[in-house]
């Protein structure tokens, strides 16, 4: 066992580097989200809570045709920082020493168990917040029409459930915005969407066990299947409740269409993570002679979108959504 002290308080927090591996072991499968983000770095302390990455665009021009006299054209290489700034996140969950001493069952592995849930959910509605910021909001009108704003706002009120259509549109604008596939799917999008939005999709859907080696490899977490170059996910938190960081709940999404919810369309890269401490388990040091105790997870974590460029140029995800 290991010791984290705080100076100012002349007090600290006990934890254990095996469990905190275990800990984020058992997090991430259960992350549908998260594990399309790109890790900046893990800078460590004392590095300062803004963090910035170089994006580069598309060159300004394309090439031509030159005559033998003149010399080749230049061009320039359009740059941009991205920024974010990192914050703290966590849980603890307070329990006492007659409460371990008696109890039948193992306190520690069900307040872990609690707390393991609580820090999937949080991490992933973080993401998918900063997902939502995208400027591309797709709205379904009709079962062979949509609609397609590029602001960040949708502005018609969603009339239909998703389906191959509307999947099939959402591959070619991706396409048309050459945004590239995910290396490690093989080079195909991704969607992620709630039980709801991809009920109508499942029938039109390629099993895993079809498209991949004994449906055992290049599958995402919580992958069910694939459909025109798109793999799906299924999310059965974010996509259906929108968390929010400051008052630490999740409202319930309801559209007028009942028949469907928000999901993501998507190539890479989307958005960017800095992490400076990973998600860990930390214990309380025992206070009133041993009597009070406690677990809580802890990370000090940032996201931002990747690009989100007016007018939705160079924006690599889509909202299926609705204005109401």
């Amino acid at each position: 066992m290991s010791y984290e002290f705080q100076w100012a308080t002349q007090s600290s927090y006990l934890y254990s580097a095996e469990l905190n591996k275990t800990f984020q072991k058992a997090a991430q499968p259960m992350m549908k989200f998260r594990q399309f983000c790109a890790i900046k770095e893990a800078f460590g302390k004392s590095r300062g809570e803004t963090v910035n990455w170089l994006k580069v665009s598309n060159l300004s021009n394309y090439g031509r045709n030159i005559s033998e006299s003149e010399t080749i054209p230049e061009t320039t290489m359009p740059l941009a920082l991205g920024t974010l700034t990192v914050s703290e996140y966590g849980l603890s969950l307070p329990f006492t020493f007659k409460l371990e001493a008696l109890s039948e069952f193992d306190i520690l592995d069900i307040v872990r168990g609690g707390l393991l849930d609580d820090c999937v959910k949080v991490i992933d509605g973080m993401v998918e917040r900063t997902f939502n910021s995208t400027l591309l909001r797709a709205v379904g009108s009709a079962a062979t029409t949509y609609v397609l704003t590029s602001n960040g706002t949708a502005t018609a009120t969603n009339t239909s459930a998703m389906g191959t259509y509307h999947c099939l549109q959402m591959n070619l604008q991706l396409k048309k915005r050459n945004v590239p596939g995910f290396p490690g799917l093989n080079g195909d999008y991704a969607c992620i969407a709630g039980p709801q939005a991809m009920a109508d999709m499942l029938a039109a859907m390629t099993s895993i066990y079809q498209y991949t080696e004994l449906g055992l490899k290049n599958i995402a977490n919580g992958e069910v299947g694939r459909f025109a170059g798109i793999r799906f996910i299924e999310d059965t938190f974010a996509c259906d409740n929108a968390y929010s960081s400051s008052s630490g709940t999740a409202s319930s999404i309801s559209w007028t269409k009942g028949s469907s919810s928000p999901a993501y369309f998507f190539g890479s890269p989307t958005v960017r993570e800095a992490v400076a401490v990973p998600e860990e388990i930390r214990v309380k040091v025992p206070t009133d002679y041993g009597r009070s105790k406690g677990l809580a997870w802890y990370g000090l974590f940032g996201w931002a979108i990747e690009w989100n460029t007016t007018g939705g140029a160079d924006n690599r995800v889509i909202k299926w959504d609705s204005a109401a």
